[in-house]
């Protein structure tokens, strides 16, 4: 009898833990809705503009016609496998080849701030910009706005701890420092929940 009324608690006390959070979810819905376009704005854009943006109109099946423009027109005498490869190959390495020509030549990156060379978060966001075409996260708004959310809570985080004076000899050192660990760690889970949040999921 007692095991029965203790499941029965439990079972009630998970039930109001899952209405809690869908009462949130559809809150946090309602209210980035209320930021959104009354219509879809990117249907009424030149094809090539629209289909930067992701958008993909719904009487459209796979696989989509080409741009009508060159070299998009040539690509219809190629299997579609090929094209991907193809252009994943092209825009991984043209992307990652500027993003280091501007983070090692002279200029702000390299002679102001002293940027580091960053290829892993941006070696992400390749694979899914080039790779997964169709992945919900690899879409430019994700993408956008994923770096820029990132980038933000990253930098004010930072900001904080630079408040320490003792902060910027901890990052020559080799040994173990707490505000660095607690820096990165913190910077990147409350990055993620601010991507949950706007519902732009993309690797910082």
């Amino acid at each position: 009898m007692v095991s029965s009324i203790h499941g029965h608690d439990g079972a009630g006390s998970n039930s109001g833990t899952r209405a809690r959070t869908t009462n949130f979810q559809m809150r946090m819905e309602s209210c980035i809705d209320s930021l959104k376009f009354s219509r879809d704005y990117r249907a009424s854009l030149p094809q090539y503009l629209s289909r930067f943006t992701g958008y993909r109109p719904i009487d459209e099946e796979l696989p989509y016609e080409p741009l009508g423009i060159p070299p998009f027109i040539w690509l219809k005498h190629i299997p579609l496998e090929v094209e991907v490869w193809l252009f994943a190959w092209i825009g991984a390495f043209t992307s990652i080849l500027l993003i280091e020509a501007i983070m090692i030549t002279n200029t702000a990156f390299h002679e102001v701030y002293h940027s580091p060379i960053i290829i892993t978060s941006f070696g992400a966001s390749a694979v899914l910009v080039f790779g997964a075409i169709e992945s919900p996260v690899g879409q430019p708004r994700n993408v956008l706005f994923g770096h820029f959310i990132s980038a933000l809570v990253g930098t004010c985080i930072t900001r904080l701890f630079v408040l320490d004076p003792n902060y910027h000899q901890e990052l020559s050192r080799n040994d173990f420092s707490g505000n660095v660990f607690v820096n990165g760690a913190l910077s990147m889970a409350t990055s993620l929940l601010a991507m949950l949040v706007t519902g732009t999921v993309h690797p910082p």
